[in-house]
């Protein structure tokens, strides 16, 4: 009964993947003697076959932890390591019984490998199963494990990996990638397609993207290099850095600072506590954050940013063509805009509780105030510059607002100060990969 049932979840997983079996005299699986390493036992097992360059390897485990390599284009080879703490050989061997392996060919040149418990409910106290596969450069994979880390090395091709509990490594992968963990880190090289990665709990870092990019954490930050389309980064607490994205920004975080550097594209960037900075964006910007700063650089089109304390720089790049009606705001906190000499725009600036407080500008305003003394009460700063145009609208509660021109030695200080913070974090982001993914973790 044991081997038919096993024989039936061959059936199935071939039918999960989409490709019919076939089986091959040269696929093999050889499992050795059981050994006393230590305190553990140790059962060693080799397997593997010839493929076709471009295939797949598909794997499908119920428990593990999965090292993958590159090497010769023309087969798969895989090492397999069991070891279960146990006091005699007797019971040793029992348990390795009752994990079961196969391997089979699969149409199109590929290969499928199958883990399973026979009685799940023993895995308790024993140390681990690995896998150790050699696949070639040009390559595909689809792997699911139970329980165990995965990490692959550099690869040409596409990548899918799940696993139910652990970290998830990869080198860099020129095809498409969708990784996901119910609890572990996910930290991935330049990704040459699209990206989708996903864990329940833990961080996700990622150099360079090639296509659009979905990355979501239950708890940690989020870091990306370059990415050449859209982006959806969101986690429930930490922070969000993206060196920037060609396509539109959607950033969310329950509780962290959100960094994002230049977009070709529009920007969604909302935080229940922390600051917000963006370098650069060609679209539209709506920002929002609970309590912290926010700092927009280079912005060419409307802006609509808002935080409940703390202080708001905007620098608008933007012209008669491309900005559009704006409005920024805070509760407690100043307001300072740098604006071209030349824009066409009108101004609204308001200070709600204006005692202490003042509006400074470096274009003609009409200044007033509602009960007929500047100093006290409500202060609203209205101008139309160079003929008017869009609005832009500022609002603090109690804060001073200052509204500048731009000129040259500002603009460097803020390039500056921008190519400094980016210099760092690639240097933060090349000391993290040489620390975290020189070698795959131990369970």
């Amino acid at each position: 009964m044991a081997r038919l049932r096993f024989l039936a979840l061959l059936a199935v997983a071939a039918a999960f993947v989409c490709q019919p079996l076939r089986a091959f005299d040269e696929a093999f699986i050889k499992r050795g003697e059981p050994s006393r390493e230590g305190r553990v036992w140790v059962e060693h097992a080799t397997c593997g076959g010839p493929v076709q360059n471009g295939a797949r390897l598909v794997l499908r485990a119920d428990l593990g932890s999965v090292l993958v390599n590159t090497g010769p284009s023309n087969r798969v080879d895989c090492r397999v390591r069991l070891r279960v703490a146990r006091p005699t050989e007797e019971e040793a061997r029992r348990f390795f019984s009752r994990v079961q392996l196969a391997v089979r060919t699969v149409e199109g040149g590929g290969l499928l490998v199958v883990e399973k418990f026979s009685q799940g409910h023993e895995r308790s106290n024993w140390a681990s199963i690995e896998f150790e596969f050699t696949v070639p450069q040009h390559f595909n994979l689809d792997m699911e494990t139970k329980g165990g880390n995965v990490a692959i090395s550099s690869l040409d091709g596409e990548v899918r990996a799940s696993t139910a509990g652990g970290d998830i490594q990869t080198g860099d992968i020129s095809g498409p990638v969708h990784v996901e963990t119910a609890g572990g880190d996910i930290d991935l090289g330049s990704i040459g397609q699209r990206l989708i990665a996903q864990t329940a709990g833990g961080a996700i870092r990622v150099n360079d993207i090639k296509g659009d990019a979905t990355l979501e954490t239950s708890g940690g930050e989020i870091t990306a290099g370059m990415i050449a389309g859209s982006v959806r980064a969101e986690t429930s607490g930490g922070d969000i850095i993206l060196r920037g994205a060609s396509g539109p920004v959607i950033a969310e975080t329950a509780g962290g600072q959100i960094q994002i550097g230049q977009c070709g594209a529009t920007i969604r960037a909302e935080t229940a506590g922390g600051s917000i900075r963006l370098q650069g964006a060609k679209g539209g910007v709506v920002v929002d954050t609970a309590g912290g700063s926010i700092d927009l650089f280079r912005m060419q089109s409307a802006i609509r940013a808002e935080t409940a304390a703390g202080r708001i720089l905007a620098e608008i790049d933007g012209n008669r063509e491309t900005f559009a009606n704006s409005h920024l705001e805070t509760s407690v906190g100043d307001v300072q805009v740098f604006l071209p000499p030349n824009l066409p725009m009108d101004i609204d600036a308001l200070i709600e509780e204006s005692f202490g407080h003042q509006i400074v500008s470096d274009f003609p305003l009409h200044l007033t105030s509602e009960d007929g003394d500047i100093r006290h009460g409500p202060k609203r700063g209205e101008g139309a510059l160079n003929g008017g145009g869009q609005v832009l609208r500022i609002r603090t509660v109690m804060g001073n607002i200052e509204i500048h021109k731009i000129d040259s030695r500002t603009l460097e200080q803020f390039k500056a100060h921008q190519e400094a913070y980016w210099k760092k974090w690639e240097e933060d982001y090349k000391a993290h990969r040489v620390k975290c993914c020189q070698k795959p973790k131990e369970d």
